[in-house]
């Protein structure tokens, strides 16, 4: 059963949420330099092009591994609908969870940095969103699929 519309569209979310890994979710610019803040780390890039980790932001992974991770866990478990459903509705709460968090990383290396302009958002910020959305129309395929089978068993 790997071929129904919900195993897609868990498949997006997941692939979202690791996508998160490699793009830099915002930017900070201060007269030190340019600093990158990715999933697990703030890094400062240089002009020179050498990168230094400064501050390690691994809740931040952590979410976003487990958002994915529980979506891909959540594809195989076809055999049983309702766990399936509580899979993906976990994984939607870590894709919940990662805005609070994100947001008390960058609020602290916002005034860490001390950095004079507004840090710049990165457009990756809206694939936890975008995946939650995925989400939550995975389950309601997974609950036509229930109902589906519920209702061909009453008539037998």
């Amino acid at each position: 059963m790997i071929q129904r519309i919900q195993s897609l569209y868990l498949l997006l979310a997941g692939a979202l949420m690791f996508c998160m890994f490699k793009m830099p979710l915002a930017t900070f610019i201060n007269e030190a330099g340019v600093w990158k803040f990715y999933a697990d780390s703030i890094i400062e890039t240089a002009s020179d092009t050498s990168t230094t980790a400064t501050i390690d932001t691994w809740p931040v992974a952590i979410i976003i591994a487990l958002a994915g991770v529980l979506s891909f866990i959540a594809i195989f478990g076809y055999k049983n609908r309702r766990r399936q459903i509580k899979i993906c509705m976990l994984s939607g709460l870590f894709m919940l969870l990662f805005y609070p968090i994100a947001f008390i990383y960058w609020w602290f290396a916002k005034d860490m940095l001390a950095t004079e302009a507004f840090p710049s958002l990165g457009a990756v910020l809206i694939f936890p969103l975008v995946a939650l959305i995925l989400v939550v129309i995975a389950v309601r395929s997974i609950k036509a699929d229930e109902r589906l089978v519920r209702s061909a068993d009453r008539i037998r």
